[in-house]
């Protein structure tokens, strides 16, 4: 997802970090050391549990958690330590551009950019770093959001209402819409840069492509069946297409699709009502107006359109071409072919319904 980070006038700063972790975590003692690494995945560390970490120590989950609580106090009270200052102001600066608060992989990805970068910034190391400041506030992660970073600017509370109130704002959009257009829907007082931070926080919103936002949920953006990809598909074409072509723009346009084969994407299309057959192995959508049913049935509807006057061969191609791609001696067979269309003139038919033995089920609207 590409974002669009304030950075505007921020300095990097020279500070050796990797060696500022060691220092700093060489004040605690050496359980306490164990149980940061281990809990923050520092040194490249995997993030293990309250439970593994007692365990390996024969003590509760609770005591755990007041090693950890402690030695973050403890570091807390040495973060004067000028190098962790640089570290910390950093941070806070580039907050401020952003509103106050930032996604943790935003707000990390934009640090090590300006420490220098490179393999050995670790951004587990940074995260740690951060909740040593106490003018830096995270919120862990959870259904709803991202972990995210913010400062003694906000109240943790409104956040997230206005989280909600995004969400909703765009399901009332019923598509992707641009930041600006949302921002002027909702007037939120907490602030532009605010706002859009917001955006990049919610685990539903998301954005499409550049400036045009959505939510997760909608599956017009984010499909769950082959169906829906289908669907997409010949939303974004606006004409009918052949089913092995609608195949190769499932595998190309959906990667995660690979294993379709070209039977399950047939059988989607006859199994949803919204898919029409239009002839010749090219399918539509019945939502522009296109019938499904064999030749004979367009014909029939050609003459209920008209109330069933005698029509002209001309005008009963036309009526079905604008419905269906159909061949003109397809369309010619099927007035030849059935005794109920009845030539009463020089390329002149009717449609005599007392003719048509067929499911009298099916067709009994037009008795």
């Amino acid at each position: 997802m590409t974002t669009q980070t304030q950075t505007k006038n921020i300095q990097p700063i020279q500070v050796d970090f990797p060696n500022l972790m060691e220092r700093i975590l060489g004040l605690l003692s050496p359980k306490e050391k164990d149980v940061v690494e281990r809990r923050f995945a520092i040194k490249n560390h995997q993030k293990e549990t309250l439970d593994k970490i007692g365990k390996s120590y024969s003590i509760t989950r609770e005591r755990v958690r007041q090693i950890e609580s402690v030695a973050i106090q403890k570091l807390g009270r040495i973060a004067q330590e000028p190098s962790m200052q640089k570290v910390h102001s950093l941070a806070l600066s580039i907050l401020a551009q952003n509103g106050n608060v930032m996604s943790e992989e935003r707000l990390v990805s934009e640090m090590i950019k300006f420490m220098g970068g490179g393999a050995n910034l670790q951004p587990n190391s940074i995260n740690f770093a951060l909740r040593i400041s106490k003018h830096l506030h995270k919120q862990e992660k959870n259904q709803f959001h991202r972990a995210f970073w913010f400062t003694s600017e906000h109240r943790l509370a409104e956040l997230k209402n206005w989280m909600k109130k995004l969400q909703k704002a765009l399901n009332k959009q019923k598509n992707v819409t641009s930041f600006d257009t949302l921002y002027e829907t909702l007037k939120n007082p907490l602030g532009y840069k605010t706002t859009k931070s917001l955006m990049y926080i919610d685990w539903n919103i998301f954005l499409v492509e550049e400036d045009k936002w959505g939510l997760k949920s909608w599956r017009f953006l984010n499909p769950r069946s082959i169906k829906d990809c289908i669907k997409i598909i010949l939303d974004k074409e606006k004409q009918p297409m052949h089913f092995r072509d609608i195949l190769q723009r499932v595998l190309y346009d959906f990667p995660d699709r690979k294993r379709v084969t070209p039977q399950a994407c047939h059988n989607e299309l006859i199994r949803h009502d919204e898919f029409v057959l239009l002839g010749r192995g090219k399918y539509g959508l019945k939502e522009w107006g296109m019938s499904a049913g064999t030749v004979c049935d367009l014909i029939i509807s050609i003459f209920e359109e008209n109330n069933f006057e005698p029509l002209k061969r001309q005008e009963i191609i036309e009526g079905i071409l604008k419905k269906r791609d159909v061949r003109l001696g397809t369309i010619s067979l099927n007035l030849q072919k059935y005794p109920f269309f009845k030539r009463v003139g020089r390329a002149v038919y009717e449609y005599d319904k007392t003719l048509d033995n067929r499911s009298r089920t099916k067709y009994s609207h037009l008795a």
